[in-house]
């Protein structure tokens, strides 16, 4: 009988999991009401065949054409299609990369055989369950790509262009930052692992190493600073 509870318990929670809109946990879960399920399913095939089939056809059309004409650059130890060395392409090649990952879990799909009824257009089964994680995964990262090619519309003002311009300048410069500011935070922070402390905040290279970042964006709260000068 406690099997059967705590496989019921297991299962309500991973009903409970939650993708694009669907609210709850455990008994409490609800699913998308359909009129919202028709919705995400048509976005979904929008999105599929509009956005995903079009860079398919555009990075095929000029891979097949750089192939042909043998126009390939060296990037370390490989080469790739010159149209690749603009980064607007990689960023949509990446893209396209995702949303074929995104089509082959999607797991309305995976879903398919048992969507009728109440349950059309579902992605909570055995099948969807299993690929929820990996699915969000991959639409998070083509989401960020997709609002990374839409900076291509600062053209259309002086002053976001020239604002983009300045950023796309000084990035580099703030990698260097992030670069020094990693090698001081690890250099302290193993030195203060190091270090005869109690202190549950720098008890290990990590959690030190997470606190001086803290302490380095502004993060780090008052009562922990307390803490430190009662030592």
């Amino acid at each position: 009988a406690s099997g059967a509870s705590a496989s019921g318990a297991s299962a309500s929670g991973a009903s409970g999991r939650r993708l694009a809109g669907g609210g709850g946990a455990g008994d409490d879960y609800q699913d998308n009401t359909i009129e919202v399920r028709i919705g995400i399913f048509a976005c979904r095939v929008f999105i599929y065949f509009c956005s995903m089939g079009s860079c398919l056809v555009y990075h095929v059309k000029w891979m097949v054409r750089d192939i042909r004409h043998k126009d390939f650059v060296k990037v370390g130890a490989f080469h790739v299609p010159a149209y690749l060395m603009n980064w607007q392409d990689v960023a949509s090649f990446w893209l396209t990369v995702f949303l074929i990952a995104m089509i082959c879990m999607e797991p309305i799909l995976h879903c398919i055989q048992e969507a009728t009824g109440d349950h059309l257009f579902t992605e909570h089964c055995p099948a969807g369950e299993e690929m929820l994680f990996s699915y969000s995964i991959m639409s998070t990262a083509a989401m960020l790509l997709y609002f990374l090619l839409l900076t291509d519309l600062s053209v259309f003002s002086t002053r976001v262009s020239a604002f983009a311009l300045v950023c796309g300048r000084v990035l580099s410069e703030v990698l260097l930052f992030l670069f020094g500011l990693t090698f001081f935070v690890l250099a302290f922070g193993c030195a203060i692992s190091a270090l005869e402390q109690d202190d549950p905040d720098f008890a290990g290279i990590p959690k030190s190493a997470l606190q001086l970042y803290k302490m380095t964006l502004g993060m780090f709260s008052g009562v922990h600073y307390d803490m430190l000068m009662d030592y």
